[in-house]
Parts: C-alpha cells; sequence; structure tokens
C-alpha cells in the first residue's frame, strides 16, 4: 500500500531525527513537504501509526492515511511526480 504520513510536532527545539529515520526505515519513501512523507508497506495503516508512535511525544499529532492511484499535484518538480508514477499498480 501506498501511505501518506503527516505529522504535526508540538515540542520546539526536539530533536525527531529518530522518527525521520523511522519513516526512511520503510524503504520507499518519498519526504513530499516539511511534515508530509509518502511511503510504500505492506503494513497496515494502524500497524505503521503504531510503529512511528515510539518517536513521538503524546503531545504530537501523527495521520497515516491510504493514497489511491488518482492523485493531483502542482507545484513539484518532474522527477517528485514521475516518484508517484513509478510505484508499481499492485502497491496502489
Amino acid at each position: 500500500m501506498v501511505y501518506c504520513i503527516s505529522y504535526d510536532l508540538k515540542n520546539p527545539g526536539r530533536d525527531y531525527t529518530s522518527l525521520i529515520e523511522g519513516i526512511k526505515a520503510y524503504g520507499t519513501w518519498w519526504h513530499q513537504t516539511q511534515s508530509v512523507w509518502i511511503i510504500v508497506s505492506q503494513r497496515t495503516a494502524t500497524e505503521v501509526r503504531d510503529d512511528l508512535m515510539k518517536y513521538i511525544d503524546r503531545s504530537d499529532k501523527l495521520f497515516v492515511v491510504v493514497l489511491k492511484k488518482e492523485w493531483a499535484a502542482v507545484g513539484f518538480q518532474d522527477k517528485e511526480y514521475n516518484w508517484l508514477k513509478s510505484i508499481p499498480d499492485n502497491n496502489w
């Protein structure tokens, strides 16, 4: 499945490197915007959320949602669009 992960981190100055590394550990990822990532995983959205919760504080927000192959965007570079277009159909 293709997931969009969004977060809102409430503690300024806290090092969230571990969260970023946790997201990157899924292997296939794109850091779309400041707090939005796209990943490919065979896990459920709940499993991804639960896995990433160990890297955030209780006051933080984390949202994991399945992306569908139908999407629209503006303002990104061709390489970014091509990354999404290159995801195999069986992952959508």
